[in-house]
């Protein structure tokens, strides 16, 4: 009798120090792997969850396999756990994979993209993996085709994350920053620091495109700040080069580039210390430093083409493109902009297509050649009825407003241009409403119009102001200076 009642009472103890033990294990697996991966030259899926789940499973196995595939996952090395749950758990097998080989895992995965939307566990990570390999057109269908009431808490937690992606590339900021503030809220509690950095950048991006850039940077410091506290080099270095983009777009180059700069000497990989140097040749693209701009190029692309980092080459040769725009060689610029939506298409990277085809298309426009250029803004908006992604849909309403000024068709100028306004109202963009406006003024002013076009002048002043660059303020003032 006092056998059992002894018995009784270790049992909890027992229970109570496996699950303390459990718990220092998952999160020491936790910090080896993020540790690991940050020395791997391409971008690896990593989920807090499904490094605890695996953890867990080894953990409470007797089977010596088990065993040896815990100490090497302790150590932040993945594939034995893989190998050990591929005839057991084949989803999470591949999941495994996944933190070490992330394009093969996924490639797998896709093959069973019916079966992993039907299973509640692991439906979230088919549009999380699809993020990370750049495949926009399948997270967005994954997206939509995943019921978030079926999900756990913490499944619900990725799948606010990859939704608020999909409503940043269509341009819905609050639901995308509902989404995102959600997924935070939850990994916050849980303190998984790397997914809750993730949160942060994204929300600072946001929150830019949003013109409310004080929050975006308090965001992005954020992430900075746990990436540091983390001793996570690779990425801090990420976060301080979000960082420096902030920067860049409110036209603090000084600043900007500083920040591109620590983020350089921080990096622990060639493809990213490449991302970085096409970030400085943006930079230098805003200051119109066009030979410095061509050296960072020069610096990345090589880079890229050696690991066969097919987003990091479309992205050289677009900035290439505008390097050539900027110069006013027009055909070279529509050449090298084509060559980088051929690498966009080849990864369903619809957005990044149609940023270069909209630079076609202006560099067309800026030689007159109006019918090449209404064609591709026409195919944009064919595209568009597919991918949504609205940015480049107000861009392309706009210019094609332009076209129709010139062609001093301003009744259909004006409307195209109305169209490009109320979407540039709905998604937020303080500099494209100031286009918007100015042109509006001036088909206001050539249509006789005055007291309208003197209100829409004012609007885009007001609305140059909140962009905070004294340099688009000087521009409206000095075109219409007769009304300022």
């Amino acid at each position: 009798m006092f056998f059992i009642c002894g018995l009784l009472t270790l049992i909890p103890l027992v229970w109570f120090y496996l699950n303390i033990k459990l718990k220092h294990l998952q999160k020491l697996t936790r910090i080896r792997v993020m540790k690991r991966q940050q020395k791997n030259k391409k971008a690896l899926f990593l989920s807090s969850i499904i490094l605890n789940n695996c953890c867990k499973k080894l953990f409470f196995s007797t089977d010596k396999k088990a065993g040896l595939a815990l100490s090497a996952l302790i150590g932040g090395r993945m594939q034995k756990t893989a190998d050990y749950f591929k005839d057991t758990y084949p989803l999470l097998s591949l999941l495994a994979e996944a933190h070490y080989d992330t394009a093969s895992a996924y490639k797998k995965i896709l093959k069973q993209k019916t079966l992993w939307l039907k299973n509640a566990e692991y439906c979230v990570y088919l549009p999380l993996l699809a993020y990370i390999m750049f495949d926009k057109k399948n997270m967005h269908s994954a997206i939509t085709k995943i019921n978030p009431q079926k999900l756990s808490k913490c499944n619900l937690a990725y799948y606010n994350y990859c939704a608020a992606f999909a409503y940043l590339y269509d341009g819905d900021m609050l639901s995308a920053s509902q989404k995102a503030s959600n997924a935070l809220e939850y990994f916050r509690k849980k303190k998984y620091s790397y997914e809750g950095a993730k949160c942060y950048l994204l929300l600072g991006e946001i929150y830019r495109l949003s013109c409310v850039n004080d929050v975006a940077q308090t965001m992005i410091e954020a992430a900075v700040k746990i990436n540091q506290e983390q001793k996570m080099p690779q990425f801090y270095a990420l976060s301080t080069a979000a960082l420096g983009m902030l920067m860049l777009f409110e036209n603090r180059y000084e600043e900007a580039d500083d920040k591109f700069n620590t983020a350089l000497q921080s990096a622990q990989t060639d493809d990213l210390r490449a991302d970085i140097h096409n970030q400085k040749a943006l930079l230098y693209i805003a200051q119109n430093k066009l030979k410095n701009a061509n050296k960072e190029i020069i610096k990345a692309l090589p880079i890229f083409i050696n690991s066969k980092n097919k987003h990091g080459q479309a992205f050289s040769q677009q900035l290439s493109a505008q390097i050539y725009f900027n110069k006013k060689q027009y055909t070279r610029a529509v050449k090298l902009a084509e060559e980088a939506q051929k690498i966009y298409m080849k990864t369903n990277n619809f957005s990044a297509v149609l940023e270069c085809m909209y630079l076609s298309a202006d560099a067309l426009f800026k030689q007159n050649k109006l019918k090449k250029s209404e064609d591709i803004l026409r195919k944009m908006l064919e595209i568009n009825e597919k991918q949504k992604h609205n940015f480049h849909i107000a861009n392309t309403y706009s210019l094609l407003g332009l076209i129709f000024l010139r062609k001093k068709d301003l009744q259909r100028a004006k409307v195209l241009l109305q169209q490009s306004l109320h979407l540039e109202q709905r998604h937020r963009r303080c500099e494209g409403m100031v286009a918007d406006y100015a042109n509006l003024a001036t088909i206001d002013i050539l249509s006789g119009n005055q007291d309208d076009a003197g209100d829409n002048i004012k609007v885009a002043l007001e609305y140059a102001k909140q962009t905070g660059s004294n340099e688009l303020i000087e521009l409206i003032k000095k075109k219409f200076n007769d009304f300022t």
